[in-house]
């Protein structure tokens, strides 16, 4: 994919393609190259960005400490330098909870719509939310989870690759290898710090403020959201879509490209259709 080479300070995004702006912001542990197959067919209708992740991929953090406020910051910064309007945000995972803290530090003035695929307002189970990361995190899970980031980051790594296909199915090992590359390419101290501070947020009230046409993906056969938490999500943003992939897990882009950026290239398009 090709970097915009002009961007000066900040994030360096890889931009790619003509048309309305669709930018794209890849989940915890993951680069830009994640999304090369979408990327590669959505370019060809829509001028595609992507922002990484503080500390991951590309995108260095030596200033200040990785955490999702410097996340978002880094989204704001990315649209206002290269002047994009019209944007319609897709964040996959923890992207998407980046995608919803820009809209709610920055506003909707620039965005016409957002994709949220594959996410949960919150990652912890508790007695009246049963949508919790891999079905039942909780606080003991979590604080195992942080452990491996940092006692073995390889470890880490491939588990949570290998965990992000469907359930059952057994991934073309070529792509499964570029994929667990790609997750030693994010720094250990960013991705501990943006989970440590994901187990902190609760977004099932803000999410009610969100005002644009929101698509909704999720896959059927998911091992981190394996409850249907896109139903409750469909209720609870006021202009929301749900599109389930029966043949996905968290990868839907991966799993079923071509459904992916046909679903997309149409929402970004004609948002407000239902």
């Amino acid at each position: 994919m090709t970097r915009h080479l002009d961007h000066g300070p900040g994030p360096a995004p890889v931009t790619r393609g003509h048309g309305p702006a669709l930018v794209m912001v890849p989940g915890l542990a993951a680069t830009a190259a994640f999304f090369s197959a979408a990327v590669t067919r959505l370019a060809t209708r829509h001028r595609v960005v992507v922002v990484e992740l503080p500390g991951h991929g590309d995108n260095a953090t030596a200033d200040r400490p990785a955490s999702l406020t410097r996340a978002a910051e880094d989204l704001h910064t990315t649209i206002e330098k290269l002047d994009l309007t019209d944007v319609t945000l897709l964040g996959w995972s923890l992207g998407a909870t980046v995608a919803y803290g820009y809209l709610e530090q920055f506003g909707a003035a620039r965005t016409r719509a957002l994709v949220s695929v594959e996410q949960t307002p919150r990652l912890l189970r508790d007695d009246d939310w049963p949508y919790a990361a891999f079905g039942n995190l909780d606080a003991a899970g979590a604080d195992a989870v942080l452990a491996s980031v940092t006692d073995d980051y390889p470890a880490f790594a491939a588990g949570l690759v290998h965990g992000s296909f469907a359930a059952g199915t057994d991934p073309d090992p070529t792509t499964l290898a570029g994929l667990v590359d790609e997750t030693r390419r994010c720094g250990p101290d960013a991705v501990r710090a943006l989970l440590a501070e994901a187990l902190t947020v609760d977004w099932r009230d803000r999410l009610r403020r969100i005002t644009v046409p929101t698509l909704l993906v999720h896959g059927a056969h998911s091992q981190v959201y394996p409850g249907d938490v896109g139903r409750w999500l469909r209720s609870a943003i006021p202009a929301a879509r749900l599109e389930v992939f029966t043949g996905s897990g968290h990868l839907p882009f991966i799993e079923e490209p071509d459904r992916f950026a046909d679903l997309v290239s149409a929402f970004v398009d004609h948002p407000a259709a239902t």
